[in-house]
């Protein structure tokens, strides 16, 4: 089974949206996907839910479908080779859930040599 991690952004559209990214969360909910999350990840995701005064309900649904389906690790390798400092802990999750591919429309983590981090490749949705 194909294991991912998934932006922030992304992972808002996805909930909030219903953007491109909805497909990749079916296929998480029908077990076809392994999902990896981290503790900043979630962190960032409540706080920019509150940032867009998202209602309790949808934080709710979005937090639950984290706990529930998603793999929580916490990565212990620190990586400092993005442009944008805040998304080198996306690289970090990636590499110690060994992914297959990192969700992001971010330029800064596309543009990485061979749109790939190690043995991850790095795609829009």
């Amino acid at each position: 089974m194909l294991s991912i991690v998934v932006d922030t952004n992304q992972f808002l559209s996805g909930f909030i949206y219903h953007g491109m990214i909805k497909t990749v969360f079916d296929l998480i909910l029908n077990n076809r996907l392994k999902l990896y999350v981290s503790p900043t990840l979630k962190t960032e995701i409540l706080e920019k839910l509150k940032k867009f005064e998202v209602n309790g309900q949808a934080q709710n649904e979005v937090m639950y479908f984290m706990e529930t389906r998603g793999i929580s690790i916490e990565p212990t390798v620190k990586i400092d080779v993005c442009r944008d400092k805040k998304d080198n802990f996306l690289l970090e999750l990636s590499e110690e859930a060994r992914a297959d591919y990192l969700i992001t429309r971010d330029r800064d983590l596309l543009e990485l040599p061979g749109a790939k981090w190690k043995n991850t490749k790095i795609v829009k949705p």
